[in-house]
């Protein structure tokens, strides 16, 4: 009963991970366009902003520059 269990949970996890997630998003993000990565103004403006990269600090030093 388990090794059955278990097995289902194998198959399931690598259908995640490499069926849904490899090639399932790709698929639907190129099909979408720019469309997937829209984001609307009142979202934009309650969302911090995360430099995560430091392109800020660069920027900022270019400026004085």
């Amino acid at each position: 009963m388990v090794k059955s269990l278990d097995s289902a949970f194998a198959f399931g996890v690598l259908y995640g991970a490499f069926v849904a997630r490899m090639t399932l998003v790709p698929a639907v993000m190129s099909l979408l366009g720019k469309a997937a990565w829209y984001l609307p103004n009142w979202l934009g403006r309650i969302l911090p902003n995360v430099d995560i990269e430091g392109e800020s600090i660069l920027k900022e030093k270019q400026d004085k520059d």
